[in-house]
């Protein structure tokens, strides 16, 4: 609830395109990307999750893909794939560079938690996508 009425309407004012857990700054040469990952040990009383970013220029992943690998034609910002693709979580790029995961149970604002991820993604995320669309993700 949290992503879908408070962080996805803020990601896409700050120019994201998308929905769910997979969002994309749009430029011709790299693929932008912003993903929530859920956490494999969250249950029905509590979720967690945290922000993955991933930059990858377009050229290289088509070599990836040309070279056999067996990928979807755009990368996932939730998987790293090595050589070729820039991949962090928003903790690393936040004070502390600390793995980060927000916690939401049945008392938790979700209008908070979508703030407080959204100022994350605008002071950490987009900056980092940025800097590295500008490095070609060399």
């Amino acid at each position: 609830m949290a992503i879908r009425t408070g962080v996805a309407p803020g990601l896409r004012k700050l120019g994201f395109v998308g929905s769910g857990q997979v969002f994309e700054l749009s430029d011709p040469d790299t693929w932008l990307l912003l993903g929530i990952q859920k956490s494999r040990w969250s249950s029905a009383a509590q979720l967690r999750f945290t922000v993955n970013i991933a930059a990858v220029s377009k050229e290289k992943w088509q070599d990836i893909l040309s070279s056999g690998a067996k990928y979807p034609s755009r990368p996932s910002p939730n998987m790293v794939y090595g050589k070729g693709a820039w991949w962090g979580r928003i903790g690393q790029l936040m004070p502390g560079g600390q793995d980060f995961w927000w916690t939401v149970t049945s008392d938790s604002d979700p209008d908070e938690i979508g703030r407080e991820v959204l100022s994350a993604c605008e002071e950490y995320a987009v900056p980092a996508l940025l800097e590295r669309r500008r490095l070609k993700t060399d």
